[in-house]
């Protein structure tokens, strides 16, 4: 079945422009290095300056073996980052993020 994970942590970057150009740059790992991966967004308050990360995997076992890798334990222990796991019941799809982020 496939999940979304959710993950909460304090803003990397003091604006949205700044989280952008850096997560745009970071985008390329996810695309090819993480297994399972389907997608994977980003986002920001810039008024409380918390970040979320919205994960969909394949399935339990590949989200599992990327929030159970050092990198990820890593960043959440130095972040103080809550996750979340959800078992996906339906998507709506409309049109791609990419294009729309980068208009």
């Amino acid at each position: 079945m496939m999940m979304m994970v959710i993950l909460h942590y304090p803003a990397v970057a003091p604006t949205l422009a700044e989280v952008r150009a850096d997560k745009e740059q970071a985008a390329a790992f996810f695309e090819n290095e993480v297994p399972g991966l389907i997608d994977k967004t980003w986002g920001m308050n810039e008024e409380t300056g918390r970040m979320a990360s919205v994960y969909h995997f394949e399935d339990k076992a590949t989200a599992d073996a990327w929030f159970n890798s050092e990198k990820q334990r890593s960043f959440r222990r130095a972040n103080n980052a809550s996750l979340e796991y959800f078992d996906v019941a339906a998507i709506a799809y409309t049109k791609p993020l990419r294009e729309e982020a980068t208009a």
